[in-house]
């Protein structure tokens, strides 16, 4: 379970908690971004896998739904064990730099974070600011700056996995899927040196269902 509280890194956890993270061999790390508003889907999310996962990254693009869940696990025990012992997010471009909970007095939102999970050092980045909608290569170069190997983006609403030398990842929109894609998340998996994501569209009618399915792959 998640402690509640933010280092000045921006991530909530512990250092304790990071330190076993980026000791990990193996290691599963959900993934979602762009929810816009729909706090019960990042609820569904959460219920499904938050307890199976090492940690959780947002890429960004509706904070607050992330933080009423949070605020929910403040005050109830079932909604904190959804929340793994790590949680990393970073800024959106309609989101703001700060937000007062319940829970922690203020919440700084950053633009990018930086997480180490077992062999690999994640740059985490929502991606408008790196001009995601018309190439990857400005992350890759923000990723060379930080010493990264790997980045979760946001933005475009569309899911992507990119098995270049620095391994990237889109989720696509958890709410506003765009250029016909359907809402989704994912879990990537660290395994050793090796790193890959499940990509699950969301089907919801009467009870939110999780599909695994293939995303647009890149292998250049």
């Amino acid at each position: 379970m998640n402690c509640l509280c933010q280092l000045p890194n921006g991530i909530f956890a512990t250092e304790e908690q990071l330190e076993v993270l980026k000791k990990k061999e193996n290691c599963k790390i959900l993934v979602f971004s762009d929810s816009h508003g729909d706090q019960y889907i990042v609820r569904d999310i959460f219920e499904k896998f938050g307890a199976s996962c090492d940690a959780a990254v947002f890429a960004g693009d509706g904070i607050y739904d992330l933080v009423r869940l949070m605020e929910k696990a403040s005050a109830y025990e079932e909604a904190k064990r959804w929340l793994p012992p790590v949680i990393a997010f970073v800024r959106g471009n309609n989101d703001p730099s700060f937000i007062s909970t319940s829970f922690c007095k203020k919440i700084f939102v950053p633009k990018r974070v930086i997480l180490e999970a077992g062999c690999r050092r994640i740059l985490i980045t929502h991606g408008n600011e790196e001009g995601v909608y018309y190439s990857t290569e400005p992350l890759e170069d923000s990723a060379e700056l930080e010493n990264a190997n790997a980045v979760i983006y946001g933005h475009t609403h569309f899911p992507v996995e990119n098995m270049h030398i620095i391994y990237s990842m889109n989720p696509g929109s958890c709410s506003c899927p765009r250029f016909r894609s359907k809402p989704g998340c994912a879990v990537l998996e660290v395994l050793g040196r090796d790193i890959s994501s499940i990509f699950y569209c969301i089907e919801a009618d009467r009870k939110t269902k999780f599909v695994p399915f293939f995303p647009e792959r890149f292998a250049y």
